[in-house]
């Protein structure tokens, strides 16, 4: 990966990265609910689980999918059911001492294993590798760079987003808005289904 490509990735990958979809509204639910500490498994889960799954899409399986589009319209199809019914859950979000005692934050492996169903990851994902893996003699290093350089962004991202929603906590249990703040992201996870369907 020469120095121009390096600068293409960086400028998209931050505000990909930073900007509102469903890892980073997850990951705000969770620490608004459970706290910061709490959701740590989910935000290494999420930043993990998508370097790998970038990497393996690097290494074929995006054109496997393309090459197979009965495949792609079942991975569609299975991640708008799955999101739905994300959107579905936040729409009941409570933050009190009672909810978040008889609940658990999404685990390292769910939220690693969500990757393959968040359209955005996938959107980033298959992005990434074509703007910046060059398909020559060395594939391979790009590769490994382009996921190295995702395990290194996606921890700033996803503490960003639990952060906010960690500090978001300490409002809502004032104010008893967490209703409200479901309805937003149950709204806003709704709306990346139908831009992915589209």
């Amino acid at each position: 990966m020469d120095a121009t490509l390096f600068a293409a990735f960086i400028a998209v990958a931050i505000p990909a990265f930073f900007t509102p979809g469903p890892n980073n509204l997850m990951l705000m639910a969770s620490g608004a609910k459970f706290g910061f500490g709490r959701t740590i498994p989910h935000g290494l889960g999420v930043s993990i689980g998508f370097a790998l799954m970038v990497v393996v899409i690097g290494l074929g399986l995006g054109e496997v999918f393309e090459a197979l589009p009965w495949l792609k319209t079942a991975l569609k199809v299975v991640a708008a059911i799955y999101l739905l019914y994300l959107a579905w859950s936040l729409l009941g979000l409570k933050i009190d001492d009672e909810a978040t005692a008889n609940d658990r934050p999404m685990t390292f492996l769910q939220a690693a294993a969500f990757q393959w169903v968040n359209p955005k990851a996938w959107a980033m994902a298959v992005s990434f590798v074509a703007l910046v893996v060059d398909p020559g003699p060395g594939r391979l290093i790009g590769i490994a760079l382009l996921g190295l350089g995702c395990l290194l962004l996606g921890p700033f991202s996803s503490a960003l987003w639990m952060g906010f929603g960690d500090r978001l906590q300490i409002f809502l249990k004032r104010t008893g808005g967490e209703r409200f703040l479901g309805i937003v992201l149950a709204v806003l996870v709704v709306a990346s289904v139908v831009l992915f369907l589209l």
